[in-house]
């Protein structure tokens, strides 16, 4: 995925539908840091995705995307 398209599927999704579908589509993410590790939505969720640029990570508070 390129970072364009990420980016407009993080704003369209809550976190949690933003990884389901990065599983669905085997696009590779790791987590830098969760509040609630049993539901992405609930606290921050910051996460590293394959296709961002080397030192970007995506920012959700609540399951909303923030930057």
């Amino acid at each position: 995925m390129t970072k364009k398209q990420i980016i407009t599927a993080a704003t369209s999704s809550n976190a949690s539908k933003f990884i389901e579908m990065l599983d669905r589509k085997k696009v590779s993410f790791y987590v830098l840091d969760q509040d609630n590790i049993m539901n992405p939505n609930d606290g921050i969720l910051n996460i590293v995705v394959e296709g961002l640029p080397d030192g970007e990570a995506l920012l959700f508070w609540d399951g909303e995307f923030c930057g």
